[in-house]
This record gives structure tokens, sequence and C-alpha cells, in this order.
């Protein structure tokens, strides 16, 4: 069967949320596409909504496969895939009835690579109480040297860490090889990114907010622990770092904005230690705290650290080294986190 585009989806008891995706997509004003729909050991009735849902919907299939993973599932169903193109979409989100539309125009005027800007909503009991816009002005680029420039700002405002709101082009992804890292359960799809950034030149990015992204509660991989949470980021660090080193594009810019990303995510480390699934007591969190602060990532984005206030003082705070002081830190952090999400989020949003 030829098809433009493959659209794959990885799920994990997905209830209700899926369908309302499901529906979204289905809804799409662009219609040449396969969805491929993997369901990760579900314990629910995913399966059984997934079967009712294919009988009514012939561009449907579903897989079902022990569980390993959204990105063992993910590379599972881009094997499947028989599209020119590829969109990568998480099981709860909404995007918008243009979305494929519009990137989909995009990667037939040539581009290697599409992406949009998109609007974070934070639901609580089923409602949006707030939304956050992540978007930069339009722009493209017809080389990869001119891609590389145009990165760190990209970068900067949170646009090109995930999938959902990117379009890719599957002689890329096979030819190169690229796939999910199933060792990491947080940065695998950053680091997918990056493998594929590698062979980008023609990169078209829209202004509008085409997805709509969730955060419902603490339940996200964002706030959760995870044992190798911190080593999923160094690797993304240096292989971000790789990148623009191959491509002789790393600048002063460059290095401060990789630094910024990088203590982002030290701090939600730091966050996550406080997370119910975190089961380390008090001297193994000493441990993983006193094993961030030695690592030579750490130390080269703290010596190349700068931005406002609240960067001025973390970053004061980690370069002592000390154990307690980082632990305090994300005690401080958790907390604002819980009673403040608002502000927390304000100060991610600003970089």
């Amino acid at each position: 069967m030829e098809v433009k585009l493959s659209i794959v989806i990885p799920v994990y008891n997905g209830g209700d949320l899926l369908i309302r995706t499901l529906d979204s997509l289905c809804g799409q004003t662009f219609k040449d596409f396969e969805l491929i729909v993997v369901n990760d050991g579900s314990t629910d009735d995913t399966a059984l909504r997934l079967a009712q849902y294919a009988e009514k919907e012939p561009r449907l299939r579903s897989y079902t496969v022990p569980n390993g993973g959204p990105a063992r599932a993910r590379n599972f169903g881009i094997e499947q895939a028989k599209g020119e193109y590829l969109y990568l979409c998480d099981a709860d989100d909404l995007p918008e009835p243009v979305l494929l539309e519009k990137l989909v125009a995009e990667m037939e005027r040539g581009a290697d690579l599409a992406a949009c800007g998109f609007v974070q909503d934070e639901e609580r009991d089923g409602k949006v109480v707030s939304s956050t816009v992540f978007t930069a002005d339009a722009a493209k680029s017809e080389s990869h040297t001119a891609f590389l420039a145009m990165l760190p700002e990209l970068m900067e405002k949170q646009l090109m860490y995930v999938n959902w709101n990117k379009m890719y082009r599957m002689e890329i992804v096979r030819r190169e090889g690229i796939t999910f890292p199933e060792e990491y359960a947080s940065c695998e799809d950053r680091l997918f990114n990056l493998r594929y950034f590698r062979c980008t030149e023609r990169f078209a990015f829209l202004k509008e907010p085409l997805f709509h992204y969730y955060v419902r509660g603490d339940s996200s991989l964002v706030s959760r622990f995870l044992p190798n949470k911190f080593e999923s980021l160094e690797c993304f660090d240096q292989t971000l770092a790789d990148l623009y080193q191959q491509g002789g594009a790393m600048t002063s810019e460059a290095e401060a904005v990789n630094a910024r990303i990088f203590i982002k995510g030290v701090v939600a480390c730091l966050i996550s230690l406080h997370h119910p699934s975190c089961k380390l007591n008090k001297m193994e969190q000493k441990l993983f705290i006193r094993g961030m602060l030695g690592s030579s990532r750490m130390k080269n984005a703290l010596a190349h650290l700068a931005g406002g206030i609240h960067f001025k003082v973390i970053g004061m705070v980690l370069r002592t080294g000390s154990v307690g002081l980082a632990g305090l830190l994300g005690s401080a952090a958790s907390f604002a986190g819980r009673k403040l999400p608002g502000l927390l989020q304000k100060l991610k949003h600003r970089g």
C-alpha cells in the first residue's frame, strides 16, 4: 500500500484519552496516512478499544507487544511504517486539525524536517487551568550550516526536544538507521532528534502553535524519578555538543544555551528525588547527588552558565559542590513546583 504519511503512536493503558487523540488525528484535514498504534503491553482495555476503533477506521493498524517502554514501542512502529513521511504522536495529546496538512506541505516543498509551535496545557480534574505557548518566528534553512545556526535559539525555546511538533523524512530515518535509544526512559525523544539533526539541511519552522501537549498532575516522566535520568541528560548534552562541533557551529551562544538546558535538567533530577516514585534512602540520595556534582558535563555546564537571576543562584549553589546545598535546592524547587507551579513554569520557559 502506497501512503504519503505514517503516524506512529505508542500507548500504555490509554483509556478515553487515546480515543480522543485518535479522533483528532482521523479528523485531520490531511487524509493520506496510515495510523500505527503500538499497544505497549497495556493491562487495561486498550487492545479492545483499538480493535473496536479499527472496525470503523481502515487506516488504523494496531499491534500489541510486551511492555518495554515507549522507545521500544516507537521503534517497533517505525519498522512497520510504509509512509514517505513520519509523524510521531503521543497517545494523550491533541493536534490542531490542520497540523498534518501544514507540516506535509513543507515536506512536499523539499524540507528534510518540518516543525511548528505548540501549546502546553496544564490540566486539573479534566479542565485546562493554564496554557503556555512555545513558539518562535517562522524560519527556513537550506543548508546544514544554516540549520545549526538556527538551532540554539530554537533549543532555548524548547521547540526542538520533542517529536510531536515535527515531521520527518522516512528515507533519512531508514538510511541512517535512526532509532530511539531503548536504554533510557527519558531524553530518548531528544536523542532521536539529535541523530536526525545530523542529516538535516532543509528545515522549515512554522510559527503557528499547532499541537496541544497536556501536563496532568505530577505523573509524567518529567517529574518521576528514574535511576538513569541524569545519565541520559549527560548523553544528550554530549551529543548536542558533538553536533555543533562536528558542524563547526559551536559558538559561545550555543555553549551558553547548552549550559542552561543542562542545568534545567539537573534541577529536574534533584526535584525527582522528592517524587513518590523515588525509593532511594537518604544515603543513596546523597550518593546520587554527589555523582551529579562530580560529573564532567556538570563542570562544563557551570563553566559556561549565564542567564537570569535564577540561573545565577542555581549556579552559585552547584559550584559549591555541597551535596547538602544541592539537596536543599531540589527540596525548594520541588516545593515551588507543588505550591507555585505557574511560577516554576515561567522560570523554566524564560530560559
